[in-house]
C-alpha cells in the first residue's frame, strides 16, 4: 500500500475508533455482489489487501444470504461457460467459503416494508439487506464496513453515519474518509455533550444554566441600548 493510502486509512480508522467505539477490532467487513465480482474479475488478494489497509488488525468477512442467491442467479445465466471462467460463481464461492453467512432472518427489520421509497426503488434484495445491516439503529450498531461497486449502495450508505466503505479502484483497495453525515453526526453529539457538561449535569442543572444564559442576554440586549442612546 502507498504511504498517501496507509497514512489516509490510519485517519480514517482513528476518526471511528475516538467517535463511534463500536467500529473497533476485530472488524466485520460486509461484501457485496459487486464487490465480489470486481475482486474475482481484478485478481485481487483480498485477505492481503484488506489487512493492510486495516493496519493488521483482525477482520472477518461477512456476506449476505440474499447476496449469495444473487450471484447464484447470474451464474446459471451464464451457464454455458466453464466453471473456472464463471466470474459470478467463483465470487459465490469466495462467499461460501471465505465468509461468514447472514442468513435472512438475521436481516433487521427484513420485513417492514420501509423500504419501499423512491430512495430503494432500484435496489436489489441484496443491497436492501446490506442497507438494513449497515444503517440499523441509525448508527450502524451492528458495526459492519461495507465492500461495495454498487453506486447507488455507496450514495445512500455516505447520507448515514458510521457506515465505512470499501470499494477497488480497478485492483486497488480504498477505505473512503468519513462522510460529511458521520462528522456531522459526532459534532452534535459533542456540541450535546458539552451542553450538558458531558452528562453529568442533572436536568435542573441544565435548566440553571440556561436561565443564566438567557438573562447575560437581556443584559447585553440593554446594555447595547443604552450605548445606542448615548451615541445619539
Amino acid at each position: 500500500m502507498r504511504h498517501g493510502r496507509a497514512k489516509s486509512a490510519r485517519r480514517t480508522l482513528q476518526f471511528y475508533k475516538l467517535n463511534a467505539p463500536h467500529l473497533t477490532p476485530p472488524y466485520k467487513v460486509l461484501l457485496d455482489g459487486t464487490f465480489l465480482v470486481a475482486s474475482v474479475r481484478n485478481k485481487v488478494p483480498l485477505f492481503e489487501r484488506f489487512e493492510k489497509t486495516l493496519q493488521h488488525e483482525p477482520f472477518t468477512f461477512y456476506v449476505a444470504r440474499s447476496t449469495l442467491d444473487e450471484l447464484d442467479a447470474l451464474a446459471k445465466q451464464k451457464s454455458d461457460d466453464d466453471a473456472s471462467d464463471n466470474i459470478f460463481q467463483q465470487a459465490r464461492q469466495f462467499g461460501l467459503d471465505e465468509c461468514e453467512i447472514i442468513e435472512n432472518e438475521r436481516v433487521p427489520n427484513r420485513e417492514d416494508g420501509a423500504m419501499e421509497t423512491r430512495e430503494f426503488r432500484d435496489f436489489s434484495q441484496a443491497s436492501k439487506d446490506i442497507h438494513r445491516l449497515a444503517t440499523d439503529g441509525g448508527d450502524n450498531r451492528l458495526a459492519y464496513f461495507v465492500a461495495t461497486q454498487d453506486d447507488a449502495l455507496s450514495d445512500s450508505l455516505r447520507g448515514r453515519p458510521y457506515v465505512p466503505l470499501f470499494r477497488l479502484g480497478r485492483a486497488v483497495l480504498l477505505l473512503e474518509s468519513p462522510s460529511s453525515a458521520s462528522r456531522s453526526y459526532t459534532g452534535s453529539r459533542e456540541r450535546a455533550k458539552l451542553a450538558s457538561a458531558g452528562g453529568l449535569m442533572t436536568t435542573e442543572e441544565r435548566e440553571m444554566v440556561s436561565s443564566v444564559r438567557r438573562r447575560d442576554k437581556r443584559k447585553r440586549r440593554e446594555e447595547n441600548a443604552e450605548e445606542q442612546k448615548r451615541a445619539e
